[in-house]
Parts: structure tokens; sequence; C-alpha cells
């Protein structure tokens, strides 16, 4: 596929890196925003607190090779915040997010910008390829509701848009008190919820345009956190809909009993039962 001849509009990416940021993932992450068909304007990089020697390093490098703006803070605050002070130094109308572990498809922010641009929705995502080590091989698929009614109707028993695939309008998400804020686990689900109830529109793209890794930290996503962040998200639907909220608490059950299985067994479940399998060529 060609590169569009026609001009699309400006975007900012936006991500986060930490501690924890693995040098690898971020080259590969690096590497297929350099490829996009449509390239970003800036690429607006929080350093949430302490960042590895090799790490920044490659951060470094990357700078003279892509539009990259460093945003350092001191002390590590956790991704929501992080991504509300990126969120702030965006400049674009369209801001487009980015995980420093995943890797994005070449057509992705060309076919995310276009929607966006049409003027009817203020948030876009797509579906994602989940894989573990190669992300050529044993991949599976996380589909997503696609329409703003259907998004709407199946936000109350999941999040409903893959954060790392989300592109949305800079304004629309700013007034949302800021955009993101504190909320470990369910930094995007919350802002989900806040932006329906506040009459923000959405749509899901159905087509994978995100590589998503699958690692052992997201499987032991769990226990007494998850149960509180559980319990918030609770609290979020129901001072945004009250009604909903109560639809909501069937599903936080169960969740919070998933949240309190061993490791083992939600990884097994979320192998065989959650996601699935397809394999690509």
């Amino acid at each position: 596929m060609k590169t569009p001849t026609y001009k699309l509009a400006d975007y900012d990416f936006l991500g986060s890196i930490y501690k924890n940021t693995k040098a690898s993932e971020l080259t590969e992450t690096f590497e297929s925003i350099k490829i996009q068909t449509h390239k970003p304007k800036k690429i607006i990089l929080v350093l949430d607190g302490f960042i590895n020697k090799k790490v920044m390093e490659l951060v470094n490098k990357y700078t003279n090779i892509l539009p990259i703006k460093k945003i350092p803070i001191k002390k590590n605050v956790g991704l929501g915040i992080a991504l509300r002070k990126g969120l702030s130094e965006c400049e674009s109308k369209i801001v487009l997010r980015f995980d420093t572990d995943d890797i994005n498809l070449k057509r992705r922010a060309e076919l995310v910008v276009t929607e966006l641009e049409k003027g009817d929705v203020d948030i876009v995502g797509t579906n994602v390829y989940e894989f573990e080590h190669n992300p050529n091989i044993s991949l599976t698929k996380k589909k997503m509701p696609l329409t703003h009614k259907s998004i709407s109707r199946s936000i109350i028993f999941r999040n409903p848009i893959n954060h790392p695939s989300v592109g949305f309008l800079r304004e629309s998400i700013l007034k949302l008190n800021g955009g993101y804020r504190h909320f470990p686990f369910y930094e995007d689900y919350d802002l989900w919820i806040r932006a329906l109830y506040s009459g923000l529109k959405f749509k899901n793209i159905d087509k994978e345009l995100v590589a998503m890794r699958i690692t052992d930290q997201r499987a032991r996503r769990r226990g007494i956190k998850l149960v509180t962040s559980e319990l918030r998200l609770l609290l979020t639907f129901l001072k945004n809909s009250f009604l909903h909220g109560l639809f909501f608490i069937p599903s936080c059950c169960l969740r919070i009993i998933f949240a309190l299985l061993p490791t083992k067994i939600i990884s097994t479940l979320y192998k065989t039962f959650l996601r699935t399998q397809n394999k690509i060529k």
C-alpha cells in the first residue's frame, strides 16, 4: 500500500517510559513508528522517574532520528499522571497513544487520523494482535465493538478500547478535567467512562493495527491493588450514571474474583478462553 498522496492532519504520538522499560522492546516500538505511512509531527515521550542508562542511551539515539520531545519527571508518578503531563505538552489537534513495548503496524496512524479527521468521533481505537515473543507467530486477536452504540453498550462489561491503539482529539480529552488521572491498571478505562458520559463519540476500526506484547507483568495484574481499582471503577460509573453503575456491579464482582485467582490460572484462562487464536504467517 502506497503512502497517501493527500494531506492528512498533523498528530502527536504520546508514550511514557519508566525504570522497567526494556531497551530491546523500545527499539521495536521506535522502529514501528519510524515506518509509519503518516509520520508524527512530534513524539511526546514522558520519562517517568529513573530511567536506566541503556534505555536512556537508546532514547538519545532515536532523538536524532525521530521528532522526540522528552518530558522528564524526577519521581515516578505512574502511567496516568505521566500521560496527563505528556498530553499537556502535545500541540497537534490529534494525539495517538503508543505503548513502549508494542509494535505499530505501518498504516496505524494513517487510518486512525483519517477517521478522526472526518469529524464524526472524538476517540478511535482498533483491534490488536497479541504475541509473546515474535510478533509474526502465535498471535491472537483482541477484537473490539465497532460503533459508538455498541461501545456504549459494552463499556459496562469490558474496556471497549485497546489503549495502545487509540487516537483522540486532544481538546476533547483535555476538557475531561485534564484527561488522564492516577488510576492504577485502569487509567484508560476510567477515561473512557468519563468521556462517554460527557457526550464524546467513539469508534473502533475493524483492523488489527497494533501488535501488543503479552508479558508476565500483565498476567500478574491481580491482588488487592487490582481489587481497589475495580471498586474505584465502580465509583466512576456511579458518579456518571447511577443506573449503569448498578448494571456494572455483577461484572465488577466477577472481575474481583478473577483478580484474586492464582497467576497460573489467570494465564491459562487468558490463553484458552479470552482470546481468539490466530497465527500470522
